[in-house]
């Protein structure tokens, strides 16, 4: 059976409810890999071929991003975000201040992410 990605997002808000930052760090990266794991296996679905070359991320954010139906360039933009993010929390080592705010706003965006990218129409091959 293939992993389900929204098992991330399960795992993210679970670890959200923990006062550390350590639990807090990996519930914002979690549920960036959530996001960024369906939002690639999405345009891979719909024709995109990632060509290798670039990062994962960057190619799946800039094929959002790019396109010029509003819906699909937001999520670019949300995806891209949500990505600097991830980086900031998996990497920094200094506090990062209002941790639990952000986490919060994380898993909000995500969950309306995932809604948002459900909601595409899926008459258009590509993202």
């Amino acid at each position: 059976m293939p992993f389900d990605w929204n098992d991330f997002l399960t795992l993210a808000e679970d670890l959200a409810k923990r006062q550390d930052d350590a639990s807090r760090r990996t519930a914002i990266s979690r549920a960036y890999y959530c996001v960024f794991n369906l939002a690639f296996a999405r345009a891979m679905s719909t024709g995109c071929q990632y060509p290798g070359g670039e990062g994962r991320h960057q190619w799946c954010w800039r094929q959002y991003s790019q396109s010029r139906d509003r819906s699909y360039a937001k999520l670019g933009a949300d995806g891209d975000r949500m990505k600097r993010l991830r980086i900031k929390v998996d990497y920094e080592t200094a506090d990062i201040p209002r941790l639990g705010e952000r986490t919060s706003r994380m898993l909000t965006d995500a969950q309306q992410f995932l809604a948002a990218l459900a909601a595409l129409n899926s008459r258009y091959p590509l993202p």
